[in-house]
């Protein structure tokens, strides 16, 4: 039976969080509150003692943690990310580029600003103020200067464009009148008091591009560092070139929270997706770990006792989930974690690591241990347990607990990191 490392030497550090990434080069140019700790990654290269030379992969990248950190400190780092957003700001934070040549084309975007250019988001959904909205999620002031910087960077050479985007849209979510907050967006305290307006998105751009000049000038990459637009499930099985000495990742967790809607502005802004129909395809392409898709169905049973003992104590509870969907959304979510981990065993030196962090979840009462349950998976295709650690005790929403009459047995859920190493 596995047991849970609660004395893990990195918990309760803040290494399974964000938080220090506001301040580091690169890494702050776009933050993801759900991102793990650059220092994660670096506890795992050390202990995995990844030399020069040796691949470190992440099938869910992100931002970018995991191949920015690696490429910073020498390393090959290769990120895949099936959001196209994401994957854009993973690559972004990858180039390398003279400041010189940012300078150059700089004033052209700051004189962009002085025209207001119609958005071809006005009216659409909740992104402007219309008559009929109570709330919207950018004052047309700021969504016509945010236009016009988009249009003039059009002119500029590929690579340093993205770079400029990249600040665009930063500097657009920084004036929203929502952020990200978990599984959604939520709108700032006193929103309408803010008042965004054309001046705050120019400060706000011109914060994040000074930034990122700064970086630039301090930070030296391994070139051959990359990110990859791809769902993980089927590009790991196309991942012929070479095998990786150590996989850092965080999948999405089992809490059927849709993260492509969190990121649904930034996709529009940036022409990634134009439309509903685009969104979904993006859904689509995404880990089974929510039910706001029409996911094809779990075809076989995996082998494991948590799983079915955790899935039958929840279809017991049945009639106090919130949707029916649930038990098959919990067999889809490790059948796919079934083919990942498969792969992964294909596309590994033979003394690899995986360093995995997820959270466990509960439903109608009844917790699952994600982490021992992939743990148990994994032993079934060439993995050894190594240790599960322990990074912190989150709070539960009212989703796990709500329905149940007995609050004493409101669940106490864990974020933990599972280390794996290859069984030679």
């Amino acid at each position: 039976m596995f047991t849970i490392n609660n004395s893990f030497e990195l918990r309760d550090k803040g290494r399974s969080d964000s938080k220090d990434t506001a301040l580091l080069p690169r890494h702050r140019w776009y933050v993801l509150k759900e991102a793990f700790s650059p220092e994660l990654v670096m506890s795992a290269i050390n202990k995995a003692e990844v030399k020069e030379g040796e691949l470190i992969i992440d099938p869910f990248s992100g931002s970018g943690t995991t191949a920015l950190t690696s490429s910073l400190n020498g390393f090959k780092g290769i990120g895949i990310e099936v959001n196209p957003f994401l994957a854009f700001v993973a690559e972004t934070k990858l180039i390398s580029r003279e400041p010189n040549t940012i300078n150059k084309y700089l004033p052209l975007i700051k004189n962009s600003f002085n025209k207001q250019v119609k958005s071809h988001l006005e009216g659409i959904s909740t992104f402007s103020e219309t008559n009929n909205d109570e709330k919207w999620l950018f004052n047309t002031s700021v969504l016509r200067t945010f236009e016009s910087g988009w249009q003039a960077v059009q002119t500029i050479p590929s690579t340093t464009k993205k770079i400029f985007q990249l600040c665009l849209i930063g500097a657009a979510m920084d004036v929203c009148n929502a952020k990200p907050d978990g599984k959604c967006l939520r709108y700032k305290k006193k929103w309408m008091d803010l008042d965004y307006n054309e001046k705050d998105f120019k400060d706000a751009f011109e914060k994040r591009i000074c930034n990122v000049i700064e970086d630039i000038n301090q930070t030296t990459l391994n070139k051959s560092s990359n990110i990859v637009h791809a769902d993980c499930r089927k590009y790991l099985e196309t991942l012929v070139d070479e095998k990786f000495k150590l996989c850092v990742t965080s999948p999405p967790y089992l809490n059927s929270f849709d993260y492509s809607d969190v990121y649904r502005p930034e996709m529009f802004l940036g022409r990634f997706i134009k439309d509903n129909n685009d969104l979904m395809a993006v859904r689509m392409q995404t880990m089974r770990s929510h039910i706001q898709a029409s996911w094809k169905a779990p075809e076989r049973i995996i082998s494991s006792h948590l799983l079915q003992e955790s899935l039958s104590k929840i279809i017991e509870r049945h009639d106090l989930l919130w949707s029916n969907k649930i038990p098959s959304m919990i067999l889809a979510y490790f059948e796919d974690w079934d083919n990942i981990l498969r792969n992964l065993d294909c596309k590994s030196e033979k003394n690899a690591q995986l360093w995995i962090v997820v959270s466990t979840s509960a439903y109608a009462g009844i917790e699952i241990p994600v982490d021992l349950i992939i743990a148990d998976i994994a032993t079934k295709h060439n993995w050894y347990l190594q240790e599960i650690g322990v990074l912190r005790y989150i709070r539960t929403s009212g989703q796990h607990w709500n329905n149940i009459e007995d609050k004493a047995q409101k669940p106490s859920l864990r974020e933990s990191v599972i280390i794996l190493r290859k069984q030679i």
